[in-house]
This record gives C-alpha cells, sequence and structure tokens, in this order.
C-alpha cells in the first residue's frame, strides 16, 4: 500500500518515517508560534495599561 512508488521497502519505511518526524515537528512549531504571539499581545498590554493609568491621573 503506497510502497510502489519506492525502489525499496527500506526506503518507503524511511521516508514514511521521516514524514511522521517533520509533521510533529511542524505542529510543534505552530504551537509555539502562537504561544510566542499570545505572549506578545499580553506583554504589549501591559506596557500600555500603565501609560493610561497615569495619564488618567493627572
Amino acid at each position: 500500500m503506497g510502497a510502489e512508488g519506492f525502489s525499496s521497502y527500506e526506503s518507503s519505511v524511511f521516508i514514511k518515517l521521516i514524514e511522521r518526524v517533520g509533521k510533529w515537528i511542524a505542529y510543534a512549531l505552530i504551537i509555539f508560534g502562537l504561544l510566542s504571539l499570545w505572549v506578545y499581545s499580553r506583554e504589549k498590554k501591559e506596557k500600555q495599561q500603565p501609560e493610561v493609568k497615569t495619564e488618567q491621573s493627572r
């Protein structure tokens, strides 16, 4: 099943293994990127809030 295009069984197993590992690396990078954006947006909001509070107290 799907091994017909490969020259040997070993190469088909190797390619499938690389595809699985690559897929999980891609998932990890996507999650890391989303978490980075979330942390960045939280830090940006925290920096803006004290400035707004000081302007309101004047």
